[in-house]
């Protein structure tokens, strides 16, 4: 199902993953806990990101539909399970935005 898609797997790098290039960090644990989604926030500072920067989420799972709408929006995605509650997921940025014109 997910073939087609920019994932990957926790034990394979993408070359292009390099932690000097994370311009953000975002801990969504606590938000989802209280109920909420980060979705609109990601989605927000994703866009103002500029391409070949990295932003990285901070999820207690693999927040799965999110991944597959910021990917829809010129991103790739690695996921790195760091433990059975603590998943952090990179988005490289690698496409301009459409010109609304």
């Amino acid at each position: 199902m997910y073939k087609n898609m920019s994932i990957n797997n926790v034990q394979e790098r993408p070359l292009w993953f390099n932690a000097v290039s994370i311009s953000e960090t975002m801990d969504a644990r606590e938000m989802l806990k209280s109920g909420q989604h980060p979705l609109a926030e990601v989605i927000r500072r994703t866009t103002e990101m500029q391409v070949g920067k990295i932003f990285e989420l901070i999820t207690p799972f693999m927040p799965m539909p999110l991944i597959e709408k910021v990917i829809a929006n010129g991103f790739s995605a690695y996921v790195q399970n760091v433990t059975d509650s603590e998943v952090h997921t990179f988005f490289l940025k690698v496409l301009k935005e459409k010109n609304p014109n």
